[in-house]
């Protein structure tokens, strides 16, 4: 870009208030006199606008009405004041639905969510509402499932719509057995494929660990653990399931009765179910994506006992 008077460049800093002209005195020089040659030469430059003419001859601005380094920074300054303090559009969509964000109980719980690595996702359910976020078979079974006061009474599958496009989660939740078992599955992509686990009373005092994988609607892979705990009509169950990888884990009760490994599955949600002849009812569930640095420090220091690791249990 050069100036329409002595042809030199325009330096940079000219630029910013004048594309024409290198300096005032040149821009005043070309308005007094300008000889044939110099329209001449500004029709076949580059730089010429039809405009020029009145820009030539409008006042020259002010000093200070420019946009100068001050505002600059004042602008930057706004800027990440609104980002900050102003909430996303993300947040203000996520009010306006019922939220599903566990409440904060206790010092640790805040001291969870400070840690570096805290859960992207985090989900609670307490079946206070109603059931629309859990998805049932098209043609599902006569067992229907049921609110109770503060809890669900479980029947035929459903998924709780929400984490089926989840891979790596924490799923933790309190149910109590009414009759025979409660199950409940992970890495859910559909009706026909997904893990599942129940808790299941095989005898008057003796509880049990099954398992077994759901291919095309076929189930495969059924495994039986018997699990080391005191059972009653009335017990609670508070179960806690690691899905990491290609490796799961079952925590029931502060013990840890199941882990295992498989690769066929990689990704999808959990849902809940009871069998025919069974019944159980299923209080809360939360999911969470990924674990803090808190989390893994309790899982491995609290729920592991020093013969689970020895045995290579975890």
């Amino acid at each position: 870009m050069r100036c329409l008077h002595c042809r030199k460049k325009i330096g940079l800093l000219r630029r910013w208030v004048d594309r024409q002209f290198c300096s005032d005195n040149h821009r005043r020089k070309a308005r007094q006199a300008y000889s044939a040659r110099l329209t001449r030469d500004m029709v076949h430059d580059e730089a010429f606008e039809d405009a020029w003419l009145v820009t030539l001859n409008s006042p020259r601005k002010q000093k200070g009405t420019g946009f100068g380094a001050g505002s600059g920074i004042l602008l930057v300054v706004a800027a990440t004041v609104l980002v900050l303090f102003l909430p996303s559009s993300e947040q203000q969509v996520q009010t306006s639905v019922p939220s599903y964000l566990p409440p904060v109980r206790n010092w640790s719980d805040k001291l969870t969510r400070l840690m570096p690595g805290s859960a992207k996702l985090s989900m609670r359910e307490d079946f206070k509402v109603d059931l629309r976020n859990w998805q049932a078979e098209a043609q599902a079974g006569a067992q229907e499932w049921s609110r109770l006061s503060g809890a669900v009474r479980l029947g035929d599958m459903r998924l709780w719509k929400p984490t089926l496009s989840l891979s790596d989660y924490q799923m933790s939740f309190e149910g109590q057995i009414e009759n025979k078992a409660m199950g409940w599955t992970f890495r859910t992509t559909n009706f026909s494929n997904f893990y599942a686990t129940k808790i299941n009373i095989a005898n008057p005092g003796r509880a049990e660990i099954i398992r077994y994988i759901t291919l095309e609607g076929k189930q495969l892979n059924r495994v039986a653990l018997p699990i080391p705990l005191s059972i009653a009509s009335d017990t609670i169950y508070d179960v806690h399931v690691r899905v990491k990888g290609n490796r799961f884990s079952t925590v029931v009760n502060g013990r840890l009765v199941d882990s295992w490994a498989d690769n066929r599955l990689k990704r999808g949600g959990i849902g809940f179910f009871n069998d025919p002849g069974e019944r159980a009812n299923l209080r809360w569930v939360t999911i969470s994506e990924r674990e803090s640095f808190l989390d893994r420090f309790l899982t491995f220091g609290l729920l592991y006992t020093p013969m689970d690791i020895t045995n290579g249990n975890f």
